[in-house]
């Protein structure tokens, strides 16, 4: 199926069931597993410093998902929800202002017109509190500045745009700033030089939390060439550490599936839902293998048992259409994708160029289902 060319087994997972705003509160052990990212906006702010990061956050939220958990809820915070301008052409309406903003978990400064937030005392407030609370700050090109001013930067190793080097090394003397480093990550504060570095320093942060594979899958889907550092790469886990020893063999077996090792994918999802056989996600990803060898018929099954928990219902339903169109069985595959529509499956984009569905398209009833999303 053409989805499952695009998004690794379960990364569908996170495109299609998104989950709200999560506010972050007590300890590691009870936080929910979905981290808030605040995106800061202002007047004049450079269009790739922003636009960069909040792409590999809202891509890798999905990958990262954990169940119906996405691993990130990105959101954009301006002075106040009145639209700024970017770069003088873009006008961007922030999603909150900072008397509304829910509490980050990770916070984005990016560069441009930083003058203007740290001329602001109102503004620098903001940064000081929720700079202190974060669990990472991203700068990006000259929002370093920002960080430095809230004193982020004191006793740390820093970078910035390659033409302000000099100059934040001027203004923040107590910082070691690094010249030609693509990015700097001190644990709480990691800093990236000038506009598409912005991107590295998050797909870092994502390798970083998520483990290498999200990561890479994040790059592959932007089409972002990344080579990360061989002295930051041997510090990433392969698997996601913030996944329970399930979700990190259900990860095994995606990245087995997706390395040609189908057989294995199969006997991992085959084991893990034996042993739980009310894991949806084990039966989600079983089909989802089966369906990529083109064991339609094995596949259907599974996605039977992945449809019986509700919160799956929607998206084993649309898999399940797939591999009853695959199989011959229109009738079925017509009633499975109706069923997935019903169940609030609403991507007409998937129902609109999957290959699996592409027979059934001219048929009315398909049609009638597409003016419905």
């Amino acid at each position: 199926m053409t989805s499952m060319g695009r998004i690794p087994i379960l990364g569908l997972l996170g495109v299609v069931s998104a989950v709200g705003a999560v506010e972050a509160t007590g300890t590691e052990a009870s936080r929910p597993y979905t981290r808030n990212v605040a995106i800061v906006l202002y007047p004049g702010v450079e269009v790739l410093d922003f636009a960069g990061p909040a792409e590999v956050f809202a891509v890798a939220a999905g990958f990262g998902a954990n169940g119906q958990e996405r691993a990130f809820h990105v959101y954009t915070v301006g002075r106040t929800r009145e639209p700024i301008v970017s770069q003088g052409f873009i006008d961007v309406v922030p999603d909150y202002g900072i008397e509304d903003a829910p509490r980050p978990d990770v916070v984005v400064f990016p560069g441009g017109g930083a003058d203007g937030v740290r001329r602001d005392p109102v503004w620098m407030a903001w940064v000081r509190a929720v700079g202190a609370d974060a669990e990472a700050v991203l700068t990006v090109c000259t929002g370093a500045f920002i960080a430095g001013d809230a004193g982020l930067l004191d006793g740390q190793d820093a970078t910035t745009w390659y033409a302000a080097v000099p100059r934040l090394a001027a203004e923040f003397p107590r910082a070691r700033v690094h010249p030609g480093r693509r990015f700097v990550d001190n644990g709480q504060v990691i800093t990236t030089a000038g506009v598409s570095a912005g991107i590295d320093g998050a797909l870092h942060y994502v390798a970083r939390e998520l483990g290498r594979f999200v990561a890479d899958r994040t790059a592959e889907y932007m089409e972002y060439k990344w080579s990360p550092e061989s002295h930051h790469s041997r510090g990433y886990a392969q698997t996601n550490p913030r996944l329970d020893a399930r979700g990190r063999e259900r990860q095994r077996a995606e990245m087995a599936a997706l390395g040609g090792q189908g057989e294995d994918a199969v006997a991992i999802f085959r084991r893990l839902a034996a042993e739980m056989p009310e894991d949806a996600d084990a039966w989600l990803g079983l089909g989802q293998t089966l369906h990529r060898l083109g064991r339609f018929s094995e596949a259907v099954p599974a996605y039977v048992e992945a449809a019986r928990e509700s919160s799956r219902r929607a998206l084993a339903l649309f898999y399940l259409a797939g591999a009853y169109a695959r199989s011959g069985e229109r009738e079925k595959a017509l009633e499975a994708v109706t069923g997935a529509v019903e169940a609030g499956f609403d991507s007409r984009w998937h129902l609109a160029h999957d290959e699996d569905l592409a027979g059934l398209r001219e048929d009315p009833r398909y049609q009638a289902l597409l003016a419905r999303l």
